[in-house]
Order: C-alpha cells, then sequence, then structure tokens
C-alpha cells in the first residue's frame, strides 16, 4: 500500500522514468562502488605520473605501468571494470525499462568485464617486445573490445536518457562526452604519434562519464523516504 502521508509522495507517482521496482539502497550501493572503481583507477594513473616519470605521458601507454608494477596498474584497470559493471547495474534498477537501453548496458557490462581482463593480464612494453607475450595479446584483445564496448555503449544510454524526464538537462552532457570517446577511441586506434596522450584524455572522457552518471544516480535517489511499502 502507498503512504497515505500527503508529504511523502511515490516515487512512482512523481518520476515516471524511475523503475517501478527500484531498490534505492542498492542503486546508492552500486552508483558509490562505481566513483570508488572509477577513483582508484584515476588516482592510480596521476599517481604513476609522478613516480614513474620515465614513461613519457606522450607517448606511452598507460598499460605500460603495468611492466614495472604490475599489481598495482592492475588494481587500477580492475577498479575501472568493476566500477563500469557497477554503475551498468545502478542504471539498471533506477531506470523505467523503457527509458533504458538494453544494448547499451550490456555494452558497459562487456567494458567491465574487459576491464578487469585489462587488469589481470598485464601488458608488454612497447615496442620493446615483439612478437608480444601471449598475456600481451589478451590485454591488448580485452583493451579493443572494451573500449569499443564502452564508447558506444556509453552513446546508446546518454540517447536514451534524453527520454527521461529527469534526465534531459544532464542528456545532452553525457552525449556530448560519450561522443567524444567514440572519436578518441578511433584517435587511439589510428597510430597517431602521441597515443599516450590520446589514451589520457579518452580514459578521462571515461571516468567524467561514468562519474557524471554515478553521481547524478545517488543525488536523485535519497537514502530515506524514497520507498513506500
Amino acid at each position: 500500500m502507498i503512504s497515505s502521508n500527503p508529504n511523502v509522495s511515490s516515487p512512482n507517482v512523481s518520476s515516471p522514468d524511475i523503475s517501478p521496482t527500484r531498490n534505492v539502497a542498492s542503486i546508492r550501493r552500486f552508483a558509490f562502488l562505481a566513483l570508488i572503481g572509477e577513483g582508484v583507477f584515476a588516482a592510480v594513473v596521476l599517481l604513476f605520473h609522478l613516480i614513474r616519470p620515465e614513461y613519457d605521458i606522450v607517448t606511452r601507454f598507460i598499460s605500460e605501468y603495468a611492466v614495472s608494477d604490475p599489481l598495482i596498474a592492475g588494481i587500477a584497470f580492475a577498479g575501472l571494470g568493476l566500477g563500469g559493471m557497477a554503475l551498468a547495474k545502478a542504471l539498471t534498477q533506477a531506470l523505467a525499462k523503457e527509458h533504458r537501453s538494453q544494448i547499451g548496458l550490456l555494452l558497459l557490462w562487456i567494458f567491465g568485464v574487459c576491464g578487469v581482463g585489462v587488469g589481470l593480464f598485464p601488458a608488454d612494453e612497447f615496442p620493446t617486445v615483439n612478437p608480444p607475450s601471449w598475456h600481451g595479446i589478451i590485454h591488448a584483445f580485452f583493451g579493443v573490445i572494451g573500449f569499443f564496448c564502452f564508447s558506444l555503449g556509453s552513446l546508446l544510454v546518454s540517447f536514451r536518457l534524453r527520454q527521461a524526464p529527469l534526465w534531459r538537462k544532464d542528456a545532452a552532457l553525457l552525449t556530448a562526452l560519450a561522443g567524444l570517446c567514440l572519436i578518441f577511441f578511433f584517435m587511439f586506434y589510428g597510430g597517431l604519434p602521441v597515443v599516450g596522450l590520446i589514451e589520457r584524455i579518452y580514459a578521462a572522457l571515461i571516468v567524467a562519464w561514468i562519474g557524471v552518471v554515478s553521481w547524478r544516480l545517488i543525488s536523485r535517489t535519497p537514502p530515506s523516504g524514497a520507498e513506500q511499502a
């Protein structure tokens, strides 16, 4: 039954773009996990810039930090992947079915799995190791699949969010970030000499998109009075 208190409104009535079966505590928990995962990734990469200056940020891949610090780099990429999966779960629970991009959410899940895979299988030092090792090949495979899935998936999710009243103001920003992600994906794999700089900008765009969506989910699902029995 819906509470008879006139000061408490049901989210199903006031927010038609929110799933009627949502679990507020679960949404907030997964959104927080997404923020934590992306924060760990961003913090570790920034730390590497300070402690490993021998890796030129303009020409060297982020993955190459795993050559000298495989455990820390693995944790960073695992955080990125787990954060992506947590966000996909939060969005699935938070959005009404008609405002979900099922393909987009599936692609975010694949991105998350690939992110963990990138962390588990360290990259080779490029171009020193040629031919690449078996774990370097797996790393590269997970990388290209994961990045592509995020770029396309985030764009599909952003387009669908334009139809949700509570998300319309954010959808333009999210669509722009996702569109840039798709552009930078092709730039990243385009063989440009500044590949390291491109990858870092690309990673910042990914973290920004996940961060905005996660924060909006948290701010729109207050911890109390959100669900009525």
